[in-house]
């Protein structure tokens, strides 16, 4: 069973005017449920606009199905209960005045702040799960998230949205803001998450070269709205930096082939 449908989606802008722009042109796939998706491409040539239209947030023709179920009539409110999604500024994604456990138990939907006792378990489950993590967020459970470093808080998102209910995981250029240290710590965590969480298919959006290749069991290479690299498994292992740029190397952008 795939995990997420995508069929002939296609994304245009300014749509019927002399400035209609297409971003994603029938765009067909298909994700499996231990799929752990990296997407390359330049600028303007669809990555962050695929995110959105599974999202619900442009509109699309075409059709998306989460576990063989259809979502295209669901608004974004009802997708979101459903899709976790990472951004790539720090700053979005918890409430900044609200503590660690407090954002924790608003992305649970289904603990009381009345019900102490659930509430102490619940909370007691997370900091064990955190603690595997090696930043010390366990031990901040009553620190606003606002006072962490992006690092921490892109975990701590990062684990919320895989965590409570989600069918699918976007990522979209969620390492990007931090120092290249805190970037690679991050995506160490994030595969640990999800090699866990098997369920949960991913889609990563990045203009990291390396971190493609070196993460997840997928590779995509978007250009002009379409798919014009998708390899698996035993075939993305085998490909290499220099095999990919010399293929596709004019079509990434300046910002993923400085990359190091």
């Amino acid at each position: 069973m795939n995990s997420l449908s995508i069929k002939k989606l296609s994304v245009a802008f300014q749509k019927g005017t002399p400035s209609e722009k297409k971003v994603l042109d029938e765009v067909n796939l298909e994700l499996e449920k231990d799929d752990f998706v990296c997407i390359l491409g330049s600028n303007g040539t669809g990555k962050s606009t695929l995110l959105k239209a599974i999202l619900g947030l442009v509109p699309y023709t075409g059709s998306i199905s989460l576990n063989e179920k259809p979502i295209d009539n669901e608004k974004p409110y009802k997708r979101a209960r459903k899709i976790g999604v990472v951004y790539q500024d720090p700053l979005t994604g918890t409430s900044p005045n609200l503590t660690v456990g407090e954002n924790l138990l608003l992305a649970s939907r289904k603990k009381s702040f009345l019900n102490k006792k659930a509430n102490r378990a619940f909370l007691n489950k997370a900091k064990e799960d955190l603690s595997s993590y090696g930043l010390g967020i366990e031990e901040r459970m009553r620190t606003p998230t606002g006072l962490l470093s992006g690092g921490m808080r892109q975990v701590l998102t990062l684990y919320m949205a895989s965590t409570f209910d989600s069918e699918l995981l976007l990522l979209d250029e969620h390492t990007a803001a931090l120092d290249p240290n805190a970037a690679t710590k991050v995506m160490d965590i994030t595969e640990n998450i999800l090699v866990q969480k098997k369920h949960i298919p991913t889609l990563m959006v990045t203009h990291n070269l390396d971190f493609a290749l070196r993460y997840g069991n997928r590779l995509i290479v978007l250009n002009k709205g379409k798919i014009v690299l998708d390899v698996k498994n035993e075939e993305k292992k085998s490909l290499t930096r220099e095999a990919l740029l010399e293929s596709y190397g004019a079509i990434l952008s300046d910002k993923t082939l400085l990359r190091e």
